[in-house]
């Protein structure tokens, strides 16, 4: 199998770095979930800090994402009746978004596999001991380094994605080919670039490594949400044969928390609730 290599690959970080840069806000708000005592006043104020931002929770809130009864008026409403970890992943999700704009197909699937990562992540963190918060903004940004190369090489990483494939470890062989870093390279180094925490790094990093007793609950989490989201047809790849859903939570979760698991008609209206509020195209 051949592929058409990149005359610039060297080039490449710097072709990333012209990429725009994470929302200020929301890596703030990052930053926050790493602490504790964050208040909803503290938050009012970071979030007040950019009007459109403020402008799209509040209509977020309105929206039948949420069905409240009686309509939101203000930030600090909507910031008390969502709650800070609500509110934190709403902005994660629009600074995504906005690196998953564009047209064609590869950018469109590869943004329903990073929302259904996040989703999955976010339902399977009380069964790995993980953050929920942390598990739905960690499986929002596992694939950041694969919108990046959409971003910055859409030919070169569209010839990749054209086609199908055994399993993820040949998918990332040809991404070195044709581009010289896979996307889990690449994504590890624009968290490094957006100076996010560490932890989504590592999840980047390492979402398509085997399972190891070594991982960390949430790398955990995002490694089984990541293959459950492929399994579930969320996937920007094909691949010849896919493991299913099943296969995939027997190698991940100890049998005896399986009766803890959500339920797969929950995860799927779940993503696509969250799929059409967030509809990358608009």
């Amino acid at each position: 199998m051949s592929f058409p290599t990149a005359s610039d690959t060297v080039m490449i970080p710097v072709k990333l770095c012209s990429l725009p840069p994470f929302h200020p806000v929301a890596a703030k708000l990052m930053t926050l979930s790493l602490e504790s005592g964050v208040d909803l006043k503290q938050l009012v104020s970071i979030v007040s800090a950019d009007p459109a931002l403020a402008a799209e929770i509040l209509f977020l809130a309105n929206s039948s994402l949420f069905g409240f009864p009686a309509r939101i008026q203000s930030l600090r409403h909507a910031v008390a009746v969502l709650g800070v970890d609500c509110i934190r992943q709403i902005a994660v999700t629009l600074a995504m978004r906005a690196l998953a704009r564009g047209t064609g197909p590869f950018v469109h699937d590869c943004w329903r596999h990073s929302m259904a990562c996040a989703v999955i992540g976010e339902k399977l963190a009380p069964v790995f001991g993980c953050s929920t918060d942390q598990a739905y903004s960690a499986g929002l940004l596992h694939d950041a380094g694969r919108l990046g190369f959409l971003r910055s090489y859409p030919s070169e990483i569209g010839v990749v994605l054209d086609r199908d494939y055994a399993d993820a470890e040949a998918v990332m062989d040809a991404e070195r080919m044709v581009m010289n870093s896979a996307h889990t390279d690449a994504g590890a180094w624009l968290m490094e670039y957006w100076v996010l925490p560490a932890v989504f790094g590592e999840t980047c990093a390492h979402h398509h490594d085997d399972l190891s007793e070594n991982d960390s609950p949430l790398l955990r989490c995002i490694k089984t949400s990541c293959r459950l989201a492929s399994s579930m047809g969320y996937t920007p790849v094909r691949y010849r044969a896919a493991a299913t859903c099943d296969e995939v939570l027997e190698a991940a979760v100890p049998s005896r928390l399986w009766p803890s698991l959500p339920k797969a008609i929950e995860v799927l209206e779940a993503v696509e609730a969250r799929l059409q509020a967030f509809d990358s195209r608009h």
